[in-house]
This record gives C-alpha cells, structure tokens and sequence, in this order.
C-alpha cells in the first residue's frame, strides 16, 4: 500500500503591481492618500508613479522604491541603505564586507568596502577616509545658514556610504540602473540637505522636476479617473 501525502500549493505572495497607466495612478492615489506613505510621498500620487518607474528599474516594489528612491538636482537618487539589498538580491554576490579601520579622530581612520562578485576574479576594495573627507572639504561640513549636516552629525555613517558606492558603482553598476547614490549627491552644492531633510524628505519635488508636457500628461490622465 503506498502512501499518499496532502500537498500544500502555496500561493504566491499578492503584490500591486499595475498593468497599465490608469492602474498604477489609481495604486499612487491609495499610496499617497496613505498614513503609512513617507512623508515627501503624501498626497503626491504624480511622484509616488515617478519613484515607482526609478524603483521599478531596480527591480524594487512600490514602498521599497518610495522609500529607496529620492531626487536631489533633479536626478533619481539612490540612498546608500538600499545598495546591500539590490547586490544580495542580484544572486551574483560572493561577498560583501564592511569594516573601520585605523583610530578613530585621526585622518587615518578609514570606512573600508569589499565586494566581490560572481564570475569575477578579482574583488573590489574601496575605501574613503577622514583625510579623503577633509580633502573634498566633507569633513565638518556646515549646510545653509550654518545648520548641521550628516557630515556633523553622522561622520562615521558619512564615510561608510562612501566607501560602499564606490565599491557598488565599480562592481555592480548595472544593478544601479545609472542612479547616483543620494548621500554623494547631497553633497554637491546645489544638493544640499540639512540632518531633517534626509531623514523626513528629499528637498526637490520628483513631479515639479519632469518636462511640462509630462506633468500636462499626468495631469490629464489623473483628472480622468
């Protein structure tokens, strides 16, 4: 007599992704009518569809993306946290290592990034120090009107995004889909953020950045529904 089991078909996990254009600015008006939407997303449907397009590039969902995604000068930016996620995700990562080294309150002191990715001989080390933060005039950086930057407040977490972008762009470029990592563009002069607006919002609107004639399409299509 041969035994018979009971299989479980696991059904798979529902996602909102949207078919087409009226899907997805109906899914944007839910997200950004929502509480638990982030703060520069809130009751801005057109930027959660423009976040979502950057996010879905990356092969990110729709709150990874308006959390992952934000727009400095204009420019899809990606923060440093999501990198080790979009590099694990990949499959193609063997190893990714980060490390301080040298004393801490001196030039020396280091933020060090190791990848190394499958296929490749050869991994990919780059690091970014106080000396290099000094050197591109980071280090101690104070923002409009004197106010705290990431620089004052979060050194050491400055240093470390550094080091791992340079190290992901050099390695995994193509898993970047081009965007810029937002903790570097932040620091152009233009791009400028005080400690509130990394943590709360980016400080351009993604929708107020793209082509009139864009904008005048998205504004139609919501006025539609």
């Amino acid at each position: 007599m041969t035994d018979t089991k009971e299989l479980t078909v696991r059904q798979p996990r529902w996602r909102m992704l949207p078919n087409s254009l009226g899907e997805a600015m109906e899914m944007a008006q839910i997200i950004a009518g929502s509480e638990l939407c982030p703060k520069q997303y809130r009751g801005r449907p057109q930027d959660c569809i423009v976040a979502y397009e950057y996010g879905s590039a990356l092969g990110l969902s729709w709150m990874q993306s308006l959390r992952s995604i934000s727009v400095i000068n204009g420019q899809g930016s990606l923060w440093g946290d999501a990198i080790p996620a979009l590099i694990y995700g990949s499959g193609e990562c063997e190893r990714f290592h980060e490390y301080f080294d040298g004393q801490e309150g001196t030039d020396g002191f280091t933020a060090v990034c190791i990848i190394k990715r499958t296929g490749l001989q050869d991994e990919v080390r780059r690091t970014f120090s106080v000396a290099d933060a000094k050197a591109a005039k980071l280090w101690q950086k104070r923002g409009r009107d004197g106010q705290d930057t990431p620089w004052i407040t979060y050194p050491k977490r400055m240093l470390q995004m550094r080091a791992r972008g340079f190290a992901a762009r050099d390695s995994f470029a193509d898993k970047l889909a081009g965007l810029a990592i937002a903790e570097e563009a932040m620091d152009s002069p233009s791009g400028e953020m005080t400690v509130e607006e990394v943590q709360v919002s980016p400080s351009l609107a993604i929708f107020e950045r793209l082509p009139e004639l864009l904008q005048e399409g998205l504004e139609k299509a919501f006025a539609t529904l």
